[in-house]
């Protein structure tokens, strides 16, 4: 009679932090503002194999919706992940009031793969490329942008140190927790389609085109008033729900503008207005 009951607790809690708010969509802006996270994996070290090892990772967003880490070649969670990539990201209110326990907190349960460049193949074993993601020069730079508006000394990591990207390519159910009665599973992919949303990519190339053809003097303005800087050319380079990532000249600098939420293909025009607007206000 007991679990009978239990469960039926478990079911009015599903219905109660679904009735008037979208779980998803909520657990996608708090990935936005968080900035770190605990990250859980099953632990290698000698005497306390298989326990739950936790410790604090910063962590950025992906163009397609997944979060990842910049972790050392040498660091436990690498060698865990080595072992077995099943994880736990746990994010939680930054900074409650009273209680922590009625504020959210969200675990974020998936499988954790290295992404590996083009032109740091040869910096691996063959056994470890197997298992990782290779991916263009390119996009392991994107990632560094991305990161490095999270953690702006991130950037001598990968020039001076054997880090490597980890990305939660994988994400299995994200356990919500928003207060009080409000709990529930939350379906991987209905995360990711509320971080990314699918029909972004039919929008982005030609809003890329557009900004670049006929809005250099708005990038310009957005790069003088939010990060200091007089280009003397700038071209949009990406775009994605979270933001814009500006490749300036004279000087050199690839910076990425975030958003602070992630929008819909019909939203971009206004937040780029939006990144206009707080440049103007901050020069």
């Amino acid at each position: 009679m007991a679990n009978n009951d239990a469960n039926e607790e478990v079911k009015l809690a599903h219905i109660e932090a679904n009735r008037d708010e979208n779980p998803a969509s909520l657990v996608a802006q708090w990935l936005e503002d968080s900035k770190f996270g605990t990250l859980s994996t099953i632990s290698t070290a000698k005497g306390l194999e298989g326990f739950p090892h936790g410790s604090i990772v910063p962590f950025a967003i992906s163009s397609d919706g997944y979060p990842y880490i910049l972790i050392a070649e040498i660091a436990a969670h690498t060698k865990n992940l080595l072992k077995s990539s099943k994880s736990c990201l746990f994010l939680s209110h930054p900074s409650p009031d009273g209680d922590p326990q009625s504020h959210w907190r969200i675990g974020i349960m998936g499988n954790f793969t290295r992404i590996v460049s083009q032109s740091r193949i040869d910096d691996l074993s063959p056994e470890k490329i197997e298992e990782s993601l290779i991916v263009s020069d390119e996009e392991v730079e994107n990632m560094l942008t991305r990161y490095c508006h999270r953690v702006p000394s991130a950037e001598s990591y990968l020039k001076t140190h054997n880090f490597f990207f980890w990305k939660m390519n994988n994400i299995e159910r994200v356990r919500y927790i928003a207060g009080f009665g409000r709990i529930c599973w939350i379906k991987g992919q209905e995360v990711v389609d509320e971080i990314s949303d699918p029909n972004f990519q039919t929008i982005k190339h030609e809003s890329i085109e557009h900004m670049n053809e006929d809005h250099e003097d708005a990038m310009l303005e957005i790069c003088e008033g939010i990060s200091k800087i007089k280009p003397k050319s700038v071209k949009m380079i990406e775009l994605d729900p979270g933001g814009i990532i500006l490749q300036t000249k004279e000087p050199e600098h690839k910076i990425y503008y975030s958003f602070g939420k992630r929008i819909k293909p019909d939203e971009v025009r206004i937040e780029i207005i939006n990144l206009l607007n707080e440049s103007r206000k901050l020069m």
